[in-house]
């Protein structure tokens, strides 16, 4: 524990930071989540002598091609829009349980499932009526012991050579349903864990390279959707047998001994690397504290303050001050999910080139998370929206790591959050193809980046957890679930401004089944007055993404017309040329009807600005304009472009003028600090909205004293 963590932090004495709030139960041990890399084996040890850098270079690449093929076969013989689209993983474990290396679209995951493998080697491989053998399958869902939430599901598979356990390979995606009370797993009315649909703990499901029939039938007899989740249990094994003959063919040309000791230095190698990345940067106490408005089903602020502690060669964050925990709906995360969260940022941006990721990058990095709270929550309760409460982690290291990295040589990774503002529906029902399929569209994965320190950010990039992650094709999208997609763009304002813009988000505008049966749709999301997706160093946030649905339109009326219609949001809700029921509303709903006639609007979110948006190229704006991503107003009043009337081109010298004049309106409603906080003070908001903030008005996080705040001496 460093010097600065001594000085300034204070923990409570009656409150819960290196475990789960949770203790032992069946499936779950904490003490195996808590902790990191297992010790070094003598078999790793014998294998580590005479192997070069070189050597182990060329294994990390033959091991990452190994994965990245692998992770190839799962989308390609999957059926599960979700896995179709890169929200899965596929990783090669070390025998003791530790990700050495893994071809992914999910980096959550990449922290997590060691957890049950290690599960499995303490409590079951020596267990009469379980074991361990060549030939076994695995399979996991338990949020609460290795997974974010019970939608993400796992399959592993020890790896023997000569009888003698080397190492694991490990499977696992999003499944569209668990059979929990509503179609598709968000439960967002859900109270406890047992209104969720199944939760797993490892459980052995196939033996000698044999999947056992009666627990396929179990499983399948479990959702709403025993097709599906069949053929992808079974491309997830299939592509287990995959890695594994891959493997164990680098065996044979390398030897048992070099592929063992190589992966323990892979390990080695990633901290060392990371240890020399952060004596790279400044020492110092860095904070940030997001809020979010709406809590499953419930509007009310929550918050999460974290503080990063950097010295020397180590990281220490604490997550403390936190709301409590949501005792009426699945807003709730764990321990080690919202470690892992701090990995979806750590692993993409801070550590950014080295690769590959895996647990040795996370070694120098020490956690203290406040429980219970709804960052650490207790077992009983729901956790089916784990994925958006673990973001409030993510988004703040983004800023968090902003501050730390710009006075580095490592400048180039400093960017704005990226999408997480989303409200995302889960269409259910028949398919085209004669079968249920319940799941998310592939446009979650066409979030906008944060704009950069140098250029803007990218449209379109990707799912803020999954950087791998693809919004696949509409038309085979179309196929597999009931509704009808009629436009994917880049829509207009909406995005971060700054001096460097934001990426705008594909806009993803879809109809009910047109002609099969209707479908339902539920919705989960967050977000929907206040902004996730901060900007950085003056940027303007992402805008808030509620959930927008269009009832009983007349579109089709308005089309077989010949009229156009602009399938845009903006275009949309300020021209409101349809008649319609508008509504704007929570983004997390349970379960209702979608008509043939009803349009759903949705996107995850665009990414925040970086910098003043009066420092912006004007022929950058210029071309935003002409790409239709902003409108004249937003050039003119936001950026304070001011165009030529007759040719249309930038004015420079009343450009100049109009931006001094947004300037000097800014001085004139500034005020110092302490007299904002002054008045800020004065103010009380409703009862309603603070009902599950926790203390107000004072947070309870040492290192936020009221002295650093300015508030008191």
């Amino acid at each position: 524990m460093g010097r600065l963590f001594k000085q300034h932090a204070e923990l409570f004495p009656d409150l819960m930071y290196e475990k789960d709030v949770y203790s032992k139960r069946p499936g779950c041990d904490p003490d195996l989540i808590c902790h990191g890399l297992e010790p070094i084996t003598p078999v790793e040890r014998e294998g580590m002598e005479g192997l070069s850098d070189v050597d182990t270079e060329i294994l990390t690449h033959k091991l990452s091609s190994i994965v990245e093929e692998a992770r190839d076969v799962y989308m390609a013989l999957s059926i599960s829009e979700g896995i179709i689209s890169g929200d899965m993983n596929c990783g090669i474990f070390t025998a003791s349980g530790d990700p050495v290396v893994v071809g992914t679209g999910i980096y959550f995951h990449t922290l997590l499932n060691n957890a049950q493998l290690k599960y499995i080697l303490k409590y079951y491989r020596h267990d009469p009526s379980v074991g361990l053998a060549e030939g076994d399958v695995f399979f996991f869902n338990e949020e609460l012991a290795g997974g974010v939430h019970n939608l993400d599901m796992f399959t592993a598979m020890p790896i023997f050579w000569e009888g003698k356990l080397v190492a694991w390979a490990e499977v696992g995606g999003h499944q569209g349903d668990t059979g929990s009370i509503t179609p598709g797993g968000f439960a967002p009315t859900a109270k406890s864990r047992y209104e969720e649909g199944f939760h797993m703990p490892a459980v052995r499901i196939g033996r000698n390279f044999e999947l056992r029939r009666d627990i396929l039938d179990y499983m399948g007899g479990t959702v709403r959707n025993p097709h599906v989740f069949i053929a992808d249990l079974k491309s997830r094994t299939a592509t287990l047998f995959q890695i594994r003959r891959r493997f164990l063919r680098e065996l044979e040309k390398r030897g048992v001994e070099p592929v063992v000791g190589g992966m323990r230095k892979i390990l080695i190698k990633g901290e060392e690397n990371a240890r020399i990345r952060l004596k790279e940067i400044n020492d110092g106490i860095f904070r940030s504290i997001l809020f979010n408005d709406e809590h499953g089903t419930f509007f009310g602020l929550t918050r999460v303050p974290v503080t990063v502690f950097k010295e020397d060669d180590e990281l220490i964050v604490l997550v403390q001050g936190v709301s409590p925990e949501n005792i009426d709906g699945p807003f709730n995360s764990s321990w080690h999910l919202t470690r892992a969260a701090t990995a979806v940022y750590l692993f993409s941006y801070f550590f950014r080139g080295l690769l590959p990721a895996n647990a040795g990058l996370l070694e120098p990095v020490k956690y203290y998370i406040e429980g219970p709270s709804m960052m650490n929550s207790s077992a009983e309760l729901a956790h089916g929206l784990a994925n958006q409460t673990c973001a409030f982690v993510t988004q703040s290291m983004y800023m968090v790591g902003a501050k730390m990295l710009f006075a580095s040589p490592h400048r180039e990774a400093v960017q704005a959050p990226q999408s997480r503002n989303y409200s995302l529906p889960v269409m259910g029902g028949e398919n085209r193809r004669g079968y249920y399929s319940v799941n998310y569209s592939s446009n979650a994965n066409a979030g906008g980046g944060g704009g950069r320190y140098d250029m803007d950010g990218e449209h379109a990039l990707g799912f803020y957890w999954g950087p791998w992650t693809d919004s696949g094709e509409v038309e085979e999208q179309d196929e597999r679930l009931p509704h009808i997609v009629l436009s994917r763009r880049l829509d207009t304002n909406f995005h971060g401004f700054g001096k460097f813009r934001g990426g705008t988000p594909l806009l993803e505008v879809a109809m009910g089944p047109c002609g099969h049966e209707a479908c339902s749709m539920s919705s989960w999301g967050s977000s929907d007055k206040l902004s996730f997706n901060f900007g950085l160093f003056g940027g303007y946030a992402g805008p808030p993404n509620p959930r927008t649905v269009l009832r009983d339109t007349n579109l089709l009326e308005k089309l077989s017309d010949g009229e156009d219609i602009e399938l845009g949001q903006y275009a949309l809700l300020t021209d409101q040329k349809l008649r319609a029921e508008y509504h704007l509303t929570s983004s997390s709903k349970d379960a209702e009807p979608l008509g043939e006639n009803d349009l759903v609007i949705h996107s995850v979110g665009a990414g925040g600005g970086y910098g003043d948006v009066l420092e912006r190229d004007p022929d950058l704006v210029r071309q935003d304009l002409d790409a239709n991503l902003i409108t004249q107003e937003v050039a003119e009043k936001i950026y304070g472009v001011v165009f030529d009337q007759e040719t249309g081109e930038v004015n420079p010298q009343n450009t100049e003028k109009a931006r001094a004049k947004i300037k000097r309106k800014r001085l004139k409603n500034g005020a110092p600090f302490k007299d904002f906080i002054k008045g800020w003070l004065k103010k009380t908001p409703k009862s309603s909205v603070i009902s599950r903030y926790g203390e107000y008005p004072d947070p309870r996080f040492p290192g936020y004293s009221k002295a650093f705040w300015g508030l008191y001496k």
